[in-house]
Formats: C-alpha cells, sequence, structure tokens
C-alpha cells in the first residue's frame, strides 16, 4: 500500500465547494490531512469546521486562522442546512503556526489553497514554505488553451479576473516568484467547465456507506449542484494525470491575470497550469474511496 499523501488545506467559506472539499480531503484513503487554515478565520468559520471534521472522526485536525477571535458572520445558511447547528470556536493558532508545524512534522506536505492568499503569504514571511502547491486560481488564455480547449465564454481573452488570485494580488505575486518543486495552478477556464452533475453523484453513491467523508460530500451535493472548483483542484493534487498541463509565467495587468510562455522568460520562476481535463468523469473517480 502506498503511504499517504500528507495534506494542509487553505479554504475559505464564501463558497461550499471549499467545505464540500474537505469532507473529501478528510477521509480519502490515499491523503493524510493534516491541518487547516481558514480565510479570514473567523469564529463562526472556525465553528463550522470544526463540527465538519467532528461529524468526520477527524478532530486530530489542527486549525489555523488569518484573523483569531473575529466574530463576523460568513457562514450562510447552506451551511446549517448541510450540517446542522454548530457553535462558534476558536482556532488552535494562527493560520502561518499551523502551517509552520506542519512542515516541521511533514516535510513533504502539499499545500492546497481554495481562498485568497493572504495565510500561504504569512507563511511566507516567517522564512519557510511548501515545496509542493496546488493553487485553485488563475488564467490561462488564447495563447495557451488550444482553441478546442477553450471554454465558449473565455474564448478570445488572454486575461481574466481570478478571484483566489485577486483576493490578495500582492501575495500571489510573491508567491509565484519564488523557487518551488512543484507549483500547479488550477485555471479558472478549466474549472468553470467542472460541473459535478447528479448524474456524477450516482456513479459515487455504492461508494458512500464505506467514506463518511464521501456520503457528507454527496448530501452537499443534493442540495446543490455546481462546479466545485476546489475539489477539481485537491483532485488533480492527489492525482495530476488526469489534466493536461502547460508550464507559464503567471502575470497580473489592470485587475486580471493570464500566462506567458515558460520557454519564453527562462529567468522566471514557472509554474504548471491547466490546460485541459480530457474526461472529467474519470477524474471525478479519484473521489471514490
Amino acid at each position: 500500500m502506498q503511504p499517504k499523501l500528507p495534506f494542509h488545506f487553505d479554504m475559505e467559506t464564501a463558497d461550499p465547494d471549499d467545505s464540500m472539499t474537505l469532507s473529501i480531503l478528510a477521509t480519502h484513503p490515499k491523503v493524510n490531512l493534516v491541518s487547516v487554515s481558514v480565510h479570514p478565520g473567523g469564529t463562526d468559520q472556525i465553528g463550522f469546521v470544526r463540527h465538519i471534521l467532528r461529524m468526520l472522526d477527524r478532530e486530530d485536525i489542527r486549525i489555523g486562522a488569518g484573523t483569531p477571535k473575529s466574530t463576523a458572520s460568513r457562514v450562510s445558511g447552506f451551511y446549517r442546512e448541510w450540517v446542522g447547528n454548530f457553535e462558534h470556536s476558536e482556532a488552535d493558532d494562527t493560520a502561518a503556526t499551523i502551517m509552520a508545524e506542519t512542515l516541521l512534522q511533514f516535510p513533504d506536505c502539499t499545500l492546497l489553497t481554495g481562498a485568497a492568499l493572504t495565510n500561504p503569504h504569512s507563511l511566507f514571511e516567517t522564512g519557510i514554505f511548501f515545496d509542493r502547491w496546488f493553487c485553485q486560481g488563475g488564467f490561462a488564455g488564447d495563447n495557451i488553451i488550444p482553441k478546442e480547449h477553450r471554454l465558449e465564454k473565455f474564448d478570445g481573452k488572454r486575461t481574466c479576473a481570478t478571484f483566489n488570485l485577486n483576493g490578495n494580488p500582492l501575495a500571489a505575486e510573491a508567491l509565484f516568484s519564488i523557487p518551488m518543486g512543484e507549483r500547479r495552478m488550477i485555471s479558472k477556464n478549466v474549472c468553470h467547465g467542472a460541473v459535478f452533475t447528479k448524474a456524477d453523484a450516482e456513479l459515487l453513491i455504492p461508494f458512500r456507506s464505506h467514506n463518511k467523508g464521501l456520503s457528507l460530500f454527496l448530501d452537499a451535493v443534493e442540495l446543490k449542484e455546481k462546479a466545485l472548483h476546489d475539489t477539481v483542484a485537491a483532485l488533480l493534487a492527489i492525482d495530476p494525470s488526469k489534466a493536461l498541463w502547460a508550464e507559464v509565467i503567471p502575470y497580473r495587468t489592470k485587475g486580471e491575470w493570464g500566462c506567458m510562455e515558460a520557454k519564453d522568460h527562462p529567468e522566471r520562476q514557472a509554474s504548471l497550469i491547466t490546460t485541459h481535463i480530457p474526461n472529467l468523469t474519470d477524474m471525478w473517480m479519484v473521489i471514490k474511496p
């Protein structure tokens, strides 16, 4: 049996797909979810994340917050409809401290980010960082994506606004500039085409009784059928072979993001970005326990 991949997940709660992804990662047989950080990390968000992990028998997972003790409301009614009521809670420590402790114990840990990059940047400012990072965010335009693989709504674009990177663009630029063993971006024009449907859910239903996280994920799908951006990023972090990738240099211009071909800029730190997912169903089946 292959050893499990250690993961740290940096997430938010503005969109349900982060929390649905948390459910998958917490109990996936190929993943050792070591720790979680929450952006910005209010007490309602931490309470919700603790509630999810408690339901999945993963109270061992340490939780960090970008803004500990904030009481601003950031958890919508959808979450209570999905998992019931939960109490506010405080994080175990700051996001940077939790991530640093994780790296001390698991130097080969994968960072998965589904939020603005404020929390990971706070770790970077301490002088250490992950060597393997999968970032949900970024945009590969017409200069990177072949015509036959472009989504219609993005055809004709070389740059586009992208939510997570624009949440803290200076942090994003800093983290894309540092040397790293493996840095991959899940492009907006790929994940927007990855809608998880009721038909996909039916393929996984036979396995739900074997895995609490999968069962909880499917409960959420019954309430909301949508594009699951962060889940795509998580599944590709588990199995990068499910997508096609291009080596690029991400850049920001006028509030939008795009990519240059890395071969034209050998002096810059390169990243990989998704260009196409050949078989969506095959990728969704990475969820299967």
